[in-house]
């Protein structure tokens, strides 16, 4: 499939959806909605029935994202490792009054534990949000695809080669039983991406040559907090995830995977190799884990066209996030900014005026649109794998100081997994004696 494909949806169908949907919704009945076409669903309903797997701040927003759409949908199974996550998470959605009436969660259908997303898809979804540290991402995918269930999760997809590995083939399957799948790239949902990248492809600045983009935000945020007395250091691990590398896979993997993603988006391919450098300056000694605080990658698409990607995490410095793309007729910067709109943040995106632009709603509406039959399949996990496995690859690169192949990068043996998966269990990475960790040392640390 071409990676553009699954993410254009044409003007008609949305604008056709919109005002049928809304209709709908403002008569107050949702009985005239087609039947879910791709699926195997509920017996005797319409609904599409979610199950929602890591409760998280960005894992509940997606969660209420979802609930949003206008189409038949509701609540019914929910798991996290921890316990009082669930609580609070589905405290904070039943806050909502147009969304709590969707919310159908007796404590019977909230499952705890590292098998909770199993129970979860046992519980009668037809669909599973998946929004749990990325390192479980390609598990969770697998087991979703092959209960037959079609999915949202959020990037990245994966932090090493044998996730990769292990998305490609099950989006093979997913395709086969026709899933539909929606990735959290939301910049394939949002207008002005749409539009810009269009333009490209129009020829109105010419053949590419060069493009440029940047994550560089100010601070570390999860950085800093010490291991409580107690507290298992698995445990420790996962509840600060965004600063360790097999759970994260780096705030390069983490983050800037949006705009490694709008570069092989505009590419239509990924690249072929790349090198790069960064370390750690300010985030040091405990509390930090073990990532970095910036890199900076030079891809090689096999056309030889050049991609530069920063991406940095210090408090103090520049803080910039934008798409930059230059050809022989010009140059265009598409979206700045964290969400691609310029100075909108999530505050904004939330109001009544700017709801129609929200790209994060957006997402969520279109894979409503594509598990009832009423918009395009939606089959977005083959580029989500391969923008996800690009950014491992640029980590492969700045860790070890050494350029690397993309065959060699997707061939790698190398997993950041612990040898089993339970609390009390021993994490990939331990702490120093002085309680800092490891961090990767371009020459020496290996990547394959």
């Amino acid at each position: 499939m071409n990676p553009t494909q699954s993410s254009h949806v044409s003007n008609i169908s949305r604008r056709r959806f919109l005002k049928n949907s809304a209709g709908m919704l403002a008569a107050g009945s949702l009985a005239g909605w087609p039947s879910i076409s791709r699926s195997a669903h509920a017996a005797g309903s319409e609904t599409i029935r979610i199950g929602f797997v890591g409760c998280g701040n960005r894992g509940t927003g997606a969660c209420k994202e979802a609930l949003s759409v206008k189409a038949p949908v509701k609540l019914v199974a929910v798991g996290d490792l921890f316990p009082k996550r669930i609580e609070i998470s589905l405290k904070n959605l039943r806050k909502y009054p147009e969304i709590n009436p969707r919310i159908d969660v007796p404590a019977e259908r909230c499952f705890t534990g590292f098998d909770a997303y199993q129970k979860v898809l046992e519980a009668g979804v037809d669909m599973v949000l998946l929004t749990t540290p990325p390192h479980f991402r390609p598990i969770h995918y697998a087991a979703a695809i092959k209960a037959g269930k079609h999915v949202f999760m959020e990037k990245p997809l994966c932090v090493d080669a044998p996730g990769y590995r292990t998305l490609v083939a099950a989006n093979e399957e997913a395709q086969q039983k026709k899933l539909s799948v929606v990735v959290g790239l939301q910049r394939r949902h949002q207008q002005n991406y749409l539009e810009g990248i269009q333009r490209i492809r129009d020829g109105e600045i010419g053949t590419i040559y060069l493009l440029r983009t940047y994550f560089n935000m100010p601070s570390g945020g999860r950085s800093g907090k010490l291991k409580p007395k107690g507290m298992s250091e698995m445990e420790y691990q996962i509840r600060h995830w965004g600063v360790f590398c097999w759970l994260c896979g780096d705030h390069l993997v983490e983050q800037a995977t949006h705009e490694i993603d709008v570069a092989n988006w505009i590419m239509d391919a990924h690249p072929v190799r790349a090198n790069g450098m960064g370390g750690r300056q300010v985030r040091t000694g405990p509390g930090n884990g073990d990532v970095w605080d910036h890199h900076f990658i030079e891809f090689e698409y096999a056309n030889g066209v050049r991609f530069y990607c920063q991406a940095r995490q210090q408090p103090g410095t520049w803080s910039h996030v934008s798409d930059n793309i230059h050809g022989t007729k010009g140059e265009m910067t598409i979206g700045t900014g964290a969400w691609g709109l310029g100075k909108l943040g999530p505050r904004e995106l939330r109001s009544r005026k700017l709801r129609a632009i929200n790209p994060y709603q957006q997402e969520h509406q279109d894979l409503a649109m594509s598990i009832v039959g009423d918009g395009p399949y939606r089959m977005e996990a083959d580029y989500g794998a391969t923008s996800s496995m690009t950014a491992v690859m640029g980590r492969m690169a700045t860790y070890s100081g050494n350029l690397v192949t993309w065959d060699e990068a997707t061939a790698a043996a190398q997993r950041l997994a612990p040898v089993r998966y339970a609390l009390d269990a021993e994490p990939p990475v331990l702490p120093l004696p002085d309680g800092s960790y490891q961090a990767a040392m371009p020459g020496i640390s290996k990547v394959f």
